[in-house]
């Protein structure tokens, strides 16, 4: 059974602040049963909105995948991650007066001495409802769900601080060998790393990221469902506000004369309402080493795949099993330094640099 460990250390200070307020980042990671060899490749798995790194799945993948394929899979809870899961905290955004001709007056009385949420599930779950509601997020400038660069440096941290302790017990492990496995917003930060640290990655596995973060032009909506009763929870993220940047995290714009040196698994629903197919098809073409996988009802296998849309249903350790299958490792091939990069928008340059072990990113006003 593989060794599981977790460590935490100082995280980025925050590019939007500049402060470093003793911020912590917890990593989790797991090592194969019989240890470290030269042929150990590196796994960072990066959930979407809705997981983390205690989910069921994630710890099943880091415990499984580090003796199936000989791997140290990593994953950390990245900044502002905690504002991407469930709902936690809401508030009424309609009268329950509007409903009068549906509610019982009873049960409208009985609002007067609901005393939890619970209690307000178990009256209204039998009316054949629609509520809305707004999420109750504690974000603030100094720790907020930033869609980003923050949330991509963290995962690189995560990954660098593993390479540092293989390091330090000289350990050899194939640096040619670097898998980032994501689903949904998580793909979408597997390309962002991918942009800030051009010779780290041999492969990117993508299930369903979107070409830009959506949730920094639009709201997030999350439908509960209890009885006849449908909870439409809002969320709506500070990002919208702090982040000024926003075109640059287009991944289109990100890549633009950017030469890819990984190789790309992407997988895609027809029905996915928050990708463009053709600008996603389009733009992975662009990237050269790609196997792009368009998943129609005909590829619905209920094996890895149980629909066609967006994040496919997939079955995720499946998912990975069939990318391992098509892999073969060159192993001729040098790893490179990661070079210090500059990424530039019309507003800001982004450097990032690696020469102290970990990654430090300035940003600077053009």
């Amino acid at each position: 059974m593989a060794k599981n460990h977790q460590l935490k250390i100082p995280a980025h200070p925050s590019i939007y602040t500049g402060n470093n307020i003793g911020r912590q980042l917890n990593i989790y990671f797991s090592e194969p049963e019989t240890g470290v060899n030269e042929d150990t490749g590196l796994l960072i798995l990066i959930p979407g909105f809705g997981a983390n790194s205690q989910s069921n799945v994630y710890k099943k993948m880091r415990q499984q995948f580090a003796d199936q394929y000989n791997l140290i899979t990593i994953q950390c809870d990245y900044f502002g991650s905690e504002f991407m899961q469930d709902s936690k905290r809401v508030k009424l955004n309609f009268s329950l007066t509007d409903f009068k001709d549906v509610i019982e007056d009873i049960d409208l009385m009985k609002l007067k001495s609901i005393q939890n949420f619970e209690e307000f599930i178990t009256i209204f779950a039998k009316y054949p409802i629609s509520l809305p509601f707004h999420e109750l997020l504690d974000e603030n400038i100094e720790n907020f769900n930033d869609m980003g660069f923050m949330q991509a440096l963290d995962l690189l941290t995560a990954l660098f601080a593993v390479k540092i302790i293989l390091n330090d017990n000289q350990l050899k492990y194939n640096v040619n060998k670097v898998i980032a496995y994501g689903h949904s917003h998580g793909a979408y930060l597997a390309y962002l790393c991918n942009r800030m640290a051009p010779n780290e990655f041999t492969f990117i596995i993508d299930n369903s990221a979107w070409m830009k973060p959506e949730y920094l032009y639009t709201n997030r909506f999350l439908h509960k469902y209890y009885g006849k009763l449908t909870l439409n929870i809002e969320f709506s993220y500070l990002a919208k506000e702090l982040v000024k940047d926003k075109n640059i995290l287009t991944l289109s714009n990100l890549y633009k004369g950017f030469i890819n040196n990984a190789q790309i698994y992407s997988f895609l629903g027809t029905d996915d309402n928050l990708v463009s197919i053709k600008e996603k098809e389009n733009f992975c073409k662009g990237l050269g080493q790609t196997n792009f996988y368009l998943i129609d009802q005909s590829k619905v296998d209920h094996k890895i795949f149980h629909s066609t849309t967006h994040g496919l249903n997939a079955d995720f350790l499946e998912m990975f099993k069939f990318v391992m299958e098509q892999v073969q490792w060159d192993k001729k091939e040098k790893h490179k330094r990661n070079p210090n990069t500059i990424i530039n928008s019309h507003q800001f340059e982004y450097r990032v640099d690696f020469d102290k072990g970990l990654p430090v990113m300035t940003v600077k006003k053009l």
